[in-house]
């Protein structure tokens, strides 16, 4: 039986994997395809052309559509990396080759384009950027500030029925007031946790998808002030090590203060009379109170001093272990075929989650208004149509 070759015109290929800063080491690891065919795809001279069915993964890879490798170069629609600075401190497992992260940050500023073009022709006009900055360099002055403009409630907070929801509910304060936030998907969380683009018109937070609700509500925060600064940023420590950088010294602990007031923290710890040596139990009701993680809340327990360094990185190598040991438990429980008490994947809730709340309602509104039918959202999320109804139901919830 012969192979059913695709067509596909090479030039595209190499213009895209030029421009979106995709090596060819990058393809063949994520691909497993051979590299010197590879090569050879990518050399618009050779007559060289894969199947089918393997440029249908090299398309898949460079987060295009599968036609996309058809058209003529100047027809597909890619934007330049945007220039950054790299606040990347956490080492060892981050590779030097950044190519996950070109594809990522480019589908960020794409969907942001979406928005945009959207935005005009549904006549809206999107809130501008003008943050009040502190005058101060005070870690509790600019937790304030921010919590006051962006109107985030330590009420509201208390009242959030879990990690997730107050995600939400802070992604949701943030776009409001003009900041374009969105995740970003198939990277490493070592590679990049969250990066920040400083734009006057829809400045960009972008968060690594893998990371867990409370996770990323903290780099929500943590880049935020970067915008503050005017900064665009790249960052993968949110743990405020020794080797971290004084500017990311800085941001986390304003994330930190933002989350868990001290004062507040204080009330807490007092009322649930929590003394020291605080229990892992003591700890995961405080963090439920703030709808925070472990992490953050024994991170606020050495800055208050109610723990040492040393309580400090015991209760942190016991959190990385725990997590660690659940993820190599489902491993195992996959490779040996065993059910996992895990529910099912929740396709239509983790595309809300992953994406920005102004896109998500303006596919709503598209919807309403039959400009965009369950196909064309169902492609843009890439999901399913199958799992739109339920993607619908959950956007209106905050479209109230």
């Amino acid at each position: 039986m012969g192979y059913v070759y695709a067509t596909i015109n090479k030039d595209t290929l190499a213009h895209i994997c030029k421009e979106k800063g995709v090596s060819s080491e990058f393809l063949a690891s994520k691909t497993k395809l051979n590299m010197p065919r590879l090569n050879r795809w990518l050399t618009p001279t050779d007559i060289n052309l894969p199947t089918i069915n393997q440029a249908k993964k090299i398309a898949a890879c460079l987060h295009i559509p599968f036609a996309g490798l058809y058209m003529n170069p100047c027809d597909i629609p890619l934007k330049r990396i945007p220039s950054v600075r790299n606040m990347r401190t956490m080492s060892g497992t981050v590779s030097t080759d950044d190519s996950s992260l070109n594809i990522a940050m480019i589908d960020v500023l794409l969907e942001r384009d979406f928005l945009l073009s959207a935005d005009d022709e549904f006549g809206i006009t999107p809130p501008d950027f003008d943050p009040l900055i502190p005058d101060s360099n005070s870690v509790d002055v600019w937790a304030d500030a921010i919590r006051k403009q962006f109107a985030i409630e330590i009420e509201k907070q208390y009242k959030c029925n879990s990690t997730r929801q107050f995600y939400l509910y802070v992604r949701d304060k943030i776009e409001a007031k003009g900041v374009f936030v969105h995740c970003f998907t198939d990277v490493t969380i070592d590679t990049a946790r969250g990066f920040s683009i400083y734009n006057t018109l829809l400045p960009i937070i972008g968060i690594n998808d893998e990371d867990r609700p409370p996770a990323k509500t903290f780099t929500i925060i943590h880049e935020l002030v970067h915008l503050f600064k005017r900064e665009s940023s790249l960052c993968n420590d949110m743990s405020s090590s020794a080797s971290t950088l004084s500017e990311e010294v800085f941001c986390n602990a304003v994330a930190g203060e933002l989350l868990v007031p001290k004062s507040a923290l204080k009330i807490v710890l007092e009322h649930g009379h929590y003394f020291a040596p605080y229990s892992i139990d003591d700890i995961k009701r405080v963090a439920d109170r703030f709808s925070v993680s472990r992490e953050v809340i024994v991170r606020r327990l050495l800055e208050l001093r109610k723990i040492d360094q040393r309580e400090y990185e015991t209760y942190t190598d016991l959190f990385r272990r725990e997590i660690e040991e659940g993820r190599e438990k489902r491993k195992i429980q996959r490779e040996n075929g065993i059910k996992s008490s895990i529910p099912p994947r929740n396709m239509s809730r983790e595309a809300f989650d992953r994406t920005s709340p102004s896109v998500s309602k303006i596919l709503y509104q598209g919807y309403v208004n039959d400009v965009y039918s369950k196909l064309d959202i169902a492609r843009h999320l890439n999901v399913g149509q199958n799992h739109i109804d339920k993607f619908l139901r959950e956007v209106s919830k905050w479209n109230r």
